[in-house]
């Protein structure tokens, strides 16, 4: 992989990224607007759901609950970097550099690993 492809891929993981997290998160915020808040939060039921609680996000998701789209933003955003060092790591594996393969795929085993040993 050339040098100008290996940043024009990073450049567009970070900017799909960050844009597909803004314009969720903003859906969600004018979804609630339109919805009024208490209903964005309850979602229809009679539970409220706190702003920090992602379970059940799927569900919420397909009944396209305010709150879980903006939710679903936040996890957007917070794979952002993630995916940006795997696009990394594919690309200095292209790019046959086996050091900085491997530092990175380090480097994203750590992400991963605090990522999922955070439950």
């Amino acid at each position: 992989m050339k040098q100008h492809r290996f940043r024009l891929a990073i450049s567009t993981v970070l900017a799909v990224g960050v844009g597909a997290s803004a314009v969720l998160i903003g859906l969600g915020f004018v979804a609630a607007l339109l919805v009024g808040w208490q209903t964005a939060i309850l979602g229809g039921a009679h539970d409220s759901v706190a702003a920090t609680d992602f379970g059940n996000l799927l569900p919420r998701l397909e009944s396209l609950q305010p709150l879980a789209i903006s939710q679903f933003g936040l996890i957007v955003l917070l794979a952002t970097p993630v995916m940006r060092v795997a696009t990394s790591a594919v690309g200095f594996a292209l790019e046959g550099d086996r050091l900085y393969a491997a530092i990175t795929l380090a480097v994203l085993a750590v992400l991963l690993a605090s990522i999922l040993l955070l439950h």
